[in-house]
């Protein structure tokens, strides 16, 4: 009897003192008033491609030049290019009252396909997002570049800088949306 209160003192021991895991999700930007019915144009974000380390749940940073680590207790709480989309379509929103983002496209419908080959955290204490992306009204392909400093350590610090990475990258987007106006 003895060995079995050892054992499940000892079991339980265990199972306490494991990691915690941690689930991230992007912060939402506010949702937009109410569209005009005067809206010129229809608005659709594709699915965001993302680069194929970025599929995983953990959230990923880079440790040297040639090294990634994905995280195994920091993960995503859904898959980050449905996040993504979400996030462009609500933000591109906010920013082109002009436009009405749509979740499907019509034939004209001007389309937004992003591709991000970068999106995670640097030792440095950066975050950083690069890729290209095309609006379907001009069919001109825009690198883009960002690196944000987290403000703190940490994995939160980590997700609100690259929410930060999209913020810019919809602004980016919207001025090229309305410089073809």
């Amino acid at each position: 009897m003895r060995l079995f209160i050892t054992a499940a003192v000892f079991l339980l021991s265990s199972c306490s003192s494991q990691p915690q895991t941690s689930y991230y999700q992007l912060p939402l930007s506010e949702v937009a008033a109410s569209v005009s019915s005067h809206s010129l144009q229809t608005l659709y974000v594709e699915p965001v491609q993302v680069a194929s380390y970025l599929n995983g749940r953990g959230l990923v940073l880079q440790v040297s030049d040639v090294e990634l680590v994905m995280a195994r207790q920091h993960l995503w709480a859904e898959a980050l290019d449905h996040q993504l989309q979400r996030q462009l379509r609500s933000r591109l929103q906010l920013l082109l009252p002009q436009h009405t983002a749509v979740m499907q496209p019509s034939a004209d419908t001007v389309k937004v396909t992003v591709q991000l080959d970068r999106f995670h955290g640097q030792e440095d204490g950066y975050a950083i997002a690069s890729g290209r992306f095309v609006v379907s009204s001009t069919n001109t392909t825009e690198s883009f570049s960002i690196r944000v400093p987290l403000a703190d350590d940490g994995y939160p610090a980590l997700v609100s800088a690259l929410a930060q990475c999209v913020q810019q990258l919809s602004e980016q987007i919207s001025r090229q949306l309305t410089s073809e106006n």
